[in-house]
């Protein structure tokens, strides 16, 4: 066997090795339980108020889909299998896939999913209202009032539990 041979087979032997890894875990920082401060926003609000508000559905890259709201999930978990959250797509210094599930250690009985977005969450526009705190708003039916708004909480993020991706079909 000639050397440029060997180290062919060498190659080859190394990247299927390393194709065979589990893998690699969250990183640990997202693990450990951080500040945050919540707020509402409501995807049924009156059209006067649906600019602050962005409307009824989320972020999805792929298709239209509805918020979904707090009462919605406590109503029927079934069919509304998460309450949609609002922040900033880059969070702890890594980019937040669609669907992300975070957990707020004052809320240990809900889903929350990261599938939303807005202009006070992300870049120079910002706004950090509790320095120290990240900020993050929950979806609620319009006029109520369930104490998210203001609440601090500790929040961490569980990067490897994601909304599946759903694949438009090609069209021949």
């Amino acid at each position: 066997m000639n050397p440029s041979s060997a180290l062919l087979i060498g190659g080859a032997l190394a990247l299927w090795l390393l194709s065979r890894r589990a893998p690699a875990p969250a990183p640990q920082e997202d693990r450990a339980w951080l500040p945050a401060l919540l707020t509402e926003y409501h995807p049924d609000a009156p059209p006067s108020e649906r600019r602050m508000e962005g409307g009824p559905y989320d972020r999805n890259p792929r298709e239209k889909t509805l918020v979904i709201t707090v009462q919605q999930h406590r109503q029927d978990p079934a069919r509304y299998p998460y309450v949609s959250v609002a922040g900033d797509l880059t969070l702890r210094g890594v980019p937040v896939a669609y669907g992300t599930r975070i957990y707020f250690g004052a809320y240990p009985d809900l889903i929350f999913r990261l599938v939303d977005t807005g202009q006070h969450f992300t870049g120079t526009t910002k706004v950090i209202r509790q320095p120290g705190h990240e900020p993050f708003d929950i979806a609620t039916s319009h006029g109520s009032k369930l104490g998210f708004s203001g609440k601090k909480t500790v929040y961490w993020i569980d990067r490897n539990d994601r909304l599946p991706v759903r694949h438009t079909p090609r069209v021949a």
